[in-house]
């Protein structure tokens, strides 16, 4: 496990930085689960950061809660999807969970599609759009103004690529906000999991999953969740056996 992250934000938020202070001091102490306590207060007071969710999931860990872990990993990846100690404390939690579910194969370009989206949030996407668009404004601006033909036939070739650039940067940044505000994916939190057949007790079962496997929420239903598996199962569970990253 890597070193714990402190101090979570700023000062001006003295409540919920107690709290966050708080866990930090009983992590150093070993006190697992009072750190995750002071932690979940913290978010409970509206504080929320990358460092916050790595500490929590670290708890959460210790105490060997691997579903909570895992979730406040993604939860802290999600955020910030740079975060190297998350990503490699993710990789350790999953390492260790029951379920090792297959991934349905996907094709190329899917795979690559998803990568672009997702190496960046929505608002990082966004400022490269603008950039690209002040490229495209200032090659504009050169064409109109330049007086060479050099200068021109330069201006336009710079043109035309920041159009087609600008075109796929505005279908990424679509995409990447439209998976970032979909929030459909989810974490299993209870040590197993039923899944049936439709959205009813008495419905045949499917297959049981464990705590820290990761599903697609697709529908809902009241106190029921219709979930895909990363190997295509398509099934139902309870509500409260999941929780939204």
């Amino acid at each position: 496990m890597k070193r714990l992250y402190i101090p979570l934000l700023l000062s001006f938020l003295i409540p919920a930085l107690s709290f966050a202070q708080s866990g930090d001091d009983l992590y150093r102490m070993g006190d697992y689960q009072s750190a995750a306590e002071a932690y979940e207060a913290t978010l409970a007071e509206g504080l929320s950061s990358p460092e916050l969710h790595y500490n929590l999931g670290g708890a959460y860990y210790h105490e060997g809660q691997l579903g909570k872990a895992i979730l406040n990993y993604e939860r802290a990846l999600r955020i910030d999807p740079s975060f190297k100690d998350a990503r490699e404390n993710l990789a350790l939690a999953n390492s260790r969970t029951t379920d090792h579910i297959a991934l349905l194969p996907q094709p190329l370009f899917v795979r690559w599609w998803n990568s672009i989206c997702t190496a960046l949030l929505p608002g990082g996407w966004r400022i490269v759009w603008l950039a690209i668009l002040a490229l495209l404004g200032a090659a504009i601006v050169v064409l109109r103004v330049g007086n060479t033909v050099r200068i021109r036939k330069a201006a336009l070739a710079a043109s035309i690529a920041a159009a087609f650039l600008l075109i796929a940067a505005t279908a990424i940044l679509f995409g990447s906000t439209h998976r970032f505000n979909a929030h459909s994916e989810a974490i299993v939190t209870q040590p197993s999991v039923v899944l049936k057949a439709s959205p009813d007790a008495k419905s045949a079962d499917k297959m049981t999953i464990h705590e820290g496997t990761k599903a697609t929420i697709t529908d809902e239903l009241p106190g029921w969740y219709k979930i895909t598996l990363s190997d295509g199962t398509v099934a139902w569970c309870t509500q409260e056996a999941i929780e939204r990253i």
